[in-house]
């Protein structure tokens, strides 16, 4: 798997634990984020193919968030991450922009079938860098 990815949660051990899975698994991390805005920034200077969002963050939530990188970026992936488990709120995602959508606490293999999921070319960046 050789995707770009960019983590964005305001909790470290969060975006280390998904930035430990994704690499090991053949992803490249160009960068991690703790809020909206700085997520936003990341995105525009890195140019992920996915990035792996919270709900819950200082500055601009999940959803704000969402809808920022699909305007800027419409081709990027977004999983989200959170401990959210409402209907209402993942429909308010997927209509933000959400690609898919994980309920924490959540495994090594939901992340990779998830990634499957909306990457199914897997293989290559979309930029066509490594």
């Amino acid at each position: 798997m050789k995707i770009r990815f960019a983590v964005v949660d305001d909790a470290a051990f969060l975006r280390e634990l998904i930035k430990n899975i994704v690499s090991s698994a053949g992803g490249i991390c160009v960068g991690e984020a703790e809020n909206g805005d700085d997520a936003i920034k990341l995105a525009q200077a890195t140019l992920p193919d996915l990035v792996f969002l919270d709900m819950v963050m200082p500055l601009r939530n999940g959803i704000e968030t969402a809808k920022a990188l699909k305007e800027l970026m419409p081709e990027v992936k977004i999983i989200g991450c959170s401990t959210i488990d409402n209907e209402a709120l993942i429909e308010q995602a997927h209509q933000a922009g959400f690609d898919a959508y994980l309920t924490k606490p959540f495994t090594k293999d939901q992340i990779l079938k998830t990634i499957s999921k909306v990457l199914p070319q897997q293989g290559e960046s979309t930029h066509g860098r490594t």
